[in-house]
């Protein structure tokens, strides 16, 4: 097998090393997890740029890249297809195995979906602390724990004075996704 790869073309290597990298891939994420789990590593890196992207999860990835390099390797290798033909095959299938892959994570695996998490009634009279600074009459952001991991809002005061970083405070009401805070002690 290893011979029919090397003797049959680059775009062949190419397949053979997105699997091996694939195959990699799962394995670093899966062991990443459970050694992050183990330790209690997180990394939390915001940024507001007003444009959202997509979260893919690891495993459509994965999936996505070893179902491309597979089927790569098969069309080349045992149907004798050109190339053109085996990459529009390759990612095709590559595409419809990782989204039904993604879609697996996002509506079975996705803990947010099985959560029955209700905004209103879970957060109101909860104690947050303040993660961006609210200004006077001005709007900042909270974050707080629940069973579904850790929830971040937009957040005002509700009585209009300003609230600093790191301060904790209880969550009065909300609107939308704007969390109206007062301070603990007040």
């Amino acid at each position: 097998m290893l011979e029919e790869i090397f003797a049959s073309g680059t775009l062949n290597l190419v397949y053979a090393g997105i699997v091996v990298v694939s195959f990699l891939f799962a394995l670093v994420s899966l062991l990443g997890a459970e050694v992050g789990e183990a330790l209690d590593v997180a990394l939390d890196v915001d940024g507001d740029s007003g444009f959202d992207f997509i979260s893919l999860s690891p495993f459509s990835l994965a999936m996505f890249g070893t179902a491309f390099g597979m089927v790569g390797l098969i069309t080349r290798m045992w149907y004798d297809m050109d190339p053109i033909p085996s990459l529009l095959w390759a990612v095709g299938l590559g595409v419809i195995i990782g989204g039904a892959a993604q879609a697996i994570f996002i509506y079975v695996l996705s803990p947010s979906r099985s959560s029955h998490f209700s905004l209103q009634n879970d957060a109101i009279e909860r104690e947050a602390e303040v993660i961006t600074s609210i200004p006077e009459n001005g709007l900042g952001e909270i974050a707080f724990n629940n069973v579904s991991g850790r929830v971040k809002l937009a957040a005002r005061s509700a009585t209009g004075d300003a609230i600093r970083y790191g301060d904790v405070v209880v969550i009065k009401r909300i609107v939308g996704r704007v969390a109206f805070v007062q301070r603990t002690e007040d």
